[in-house]
């Protein structure tokens, strides 16, 4: 099982606080009022950013008023988006102090505190009680969870009858291993990748039901060569992933595209109901 102050550290890279107080001053966006929007370059962890985002917002059937649960919530971006977009409630966890408290900060900042509750907390052990959400989600966070049966099972004790599981990650591919440092983890201790059908395996045994996959590979490969064009030649906007990711991202960034050009690994979106 791998240390959860491992991750801790894997994701913050430092002093995380500082290094986003510093872009969002520079961007002239600090202690401001702003839209949701203006935080998209920075508060969408992912390769294809705000896209990935919206991609699974459209398969997911979120009505307005609903109590929606993120698993992983980083510093809170697509909670955000999707609070904003469909008018719901979300609550949103995340096992690292700093992003709880950055994301809180820019709910402060976007006006969105009412309708988004970021905590600290570990999917694999939630702390709420049986069925009380009408759906939940969570972005690009499996690939660091070890335990896979705990994770769904407490997503599915957590949620209503009906209710909607949806996520995204990137799988394990027929080819062999991935290739190392990667977005996710600098090394196999941290990476725990499944196969698209093992994750689907596991799903059903829990006890999801309607299980629907969506290959995302190519999409993937091209957020990727887009972020990757944009450090190489030196664009990089005061507001970005990088902030996060820091200086290795551009190299953990091109292993991933090439992992998935590979067939080493397999992204995809997955949408199931209890």
């Amino acid at each position: 099982m791998v240390n959860i102050s491992d991750i801790e550290n894997f994701w913050t890279r430092g002093d995380i606080y500082s290094r986003v107080r510093q872009a969002m001053s520079a961007a002239n966006l600090d202690n401001k009022n702003l839209d949701v929007e203006e935080l998209f370059p920075i508060d969408q962890y992912h390769a294809r950013g705000i896209a990935a985002t919206i991609d699974l917002g459209k398969k997911m059937p979120i009505s307005e008023n609903q109590k929606i649960l993120d698993i992983g919530c980083g510093l809170g971006g697509p909670a955000r988006y999707y609070a904003k977009e469909f008018k719901c409630h979300i609550t949103g966890i995340d096992i690292t102090p700093s992003f709880i408290e950055i994301g809180n900060e820019f709910n402060r900042l976007t006006s969105m505190s009412s309708m988004i509750d970021l905590c600290l907390g570990n999917g694999e052990k939630l702390e709420f009680e049986d069925e009380v959400f009408d759906g939940a989600y969570s972005q690009h966070v499996t690939m660091n969870v070890s335990n896979r049966i705990n994770f769904f099972s407490e997503a599915y004790r957590v949620l209503k009858k009906n209710s909607f599981f949806a996520f995204t990650e990137h799988g394990l591919g027929p080819k062999g291993d991935p290739i190392f440092p990667l977005p996710w983890a600098d090394n196999s201790e941290m990476s725990f990748l499944l196969t698209p059908e093992n994750t689907i395996s596991i799903l059903k045994d829990v006890g999801f039901i309607d299980i629907e996959i969506f290959e995302t590979g190519d999409k993937y490969i091209q957020g990727y060569e887009k972020l990757i064009k944009g450090k190489t030649e030196e664009r990089n906007p005061v507001l970005g992933i990088h902030v996060i990711g820091g200086p290795t991202m551009k190299e953990r960034s091109s292993n991933s595209m090439q992992s998935i050009k590979e067939n080493r690994t397999q992204p995809f979106e997955i949408i199931c109901k209890k």
